[in-house]
């Protein structure tokens, strides 16, 4: 793979098919600790929600699966897809409670609160098998590994995408709160990273898998597990994007933060409708950075991102 090349995708009418939590996110109002400041917001939230939204509103084409609780947040998060115009056919319902994180607003890397229930209740369902065919990516947060009842399932899927040839996207946000046993988990997270033919750590993802390192190091462990797609991203400082192990450094396009959450999700969804719309991997990664560095203006881990070609005629003024 070259930076000047387009991955070479199967045809299918799904671009992004993306797999995971679906879930409240109670933000705080101030960048003050949670013990100073008791003032929440509640948002819509889950990475892999977040990544759907924003692949549709960037001008791709993406399904969410999930499983949410049968009650009223659960209803609040299937009707907010309803209304951004998002298929909601395999989200999942469950008589468990609907998942939340507590997360205290910060222009760095925040700190979650889990407070678990329906998210990993996601059963792999005729209607679901179907779709895995009919798409060009998984992508996968970590969340559904960290269970045993979702991992069975993560798996599963796993092995009829490969069977379809779909490219397999992998978020290594290791969280040992969400682990019954986390030195098992991060044994399983690495498992997965050999599975996947993309990943996206930052660097505090790379230390909870590994330790601390340089990311040069960090990147090359990723590889060694078998992925050879790493976007390492580092912050203030950009990233490095590191293909086949051949390494390009990148600076940030952000120009102002306000909220860190979702950035990365923003960058996801930029890359990924880049590449399944038939961007060379240079341009989809710039369609990611200008996607973060959009919503880093913005409070919540969503916000109404311009279609990905506007963004790009735009790119001075993100």
């Amino acid at each position: 793979m070259q930076l000047d090349q387009p991955f070479q995708l199967k045809d299918a009418p799904i671009d992004v098919l993306s797999i995971g939590e679906l879930l409240i996110d109670m933000i705080s109002d101030s960048y003050l600790n949670l013990i100073d400041n008791n003032k929440f917001r509640a948002y819509f939230g889950g990475s892999p929600a977040n990544i759907c939204m924003n692949v549709n509103r960037l001008g791709a084409k993406s399904k969410l699966v999930s499983a949410v609780g049968d009650d009223v947040l659960g209803d609040f998060l299937i009707e907010h897809l309803n209304k951004q115009s998002v298929n909601t056919e395999l989200i999942q319902r469950s008589s468990q409670s609907t998942s939340m994180v507590v997360l205290n607003k910060s222009k760095e890397t925040p700190i979650p609160i889990f407070y678990r229930g329906s998210d990993y209740q996601i059963k792999l369902t005729d209607q679901l098998s179907k779709s895995i065919k009919q798409t060009k990516i998984i992508h996968f947060s970590s969340w559904p590994l960290s269970k045993y009842e979702s991992r069975k399932v993560v798996y599963e899927i796993i092995k009829l995408a490969k069977q379809e040839n779909v490219l397999i996207g992998f978020d290594p946000n290791y969280h040992s709160e969400l682990w019954d046993n986390p030195v098992e988990g991060i044994e399983i997270m690495k498992e997965m990273i050999g599975k996947a033919d993309i990943v996206k750590p930052s660097e505090d993802d790379a230390e909870r898998l590994f330790g601390p390192d340089t990311a040069e190091n960090q990147i090359d462990k990723f590889h060694q597990l078998g992925c050879p797609t790493v976007l390492m991203t580092l912050g203030k400082d950009g990233a490095i994007v590191s293909l086949d192990r051949k390494k390009t450094y990148y600076k940030t396009m952000a120009k102002q933060i306000i909220d860190t959450t979702g950035a990365g999700d923003a960058f996801w969804s930029g890359f990924y409708t880049g590449i399944t719309l038939g961007e060379t991997v240079e341009k989809a990664l710039t369609i990611g950075f200008l996607a973060s560095a959009y919503k880093l203006q913005f409070t919540g881990a969503v916000v109404e991102l311009p279609h990905y070609r506007d963004l790009l005629v735009s790119e001075i003024n993100v």
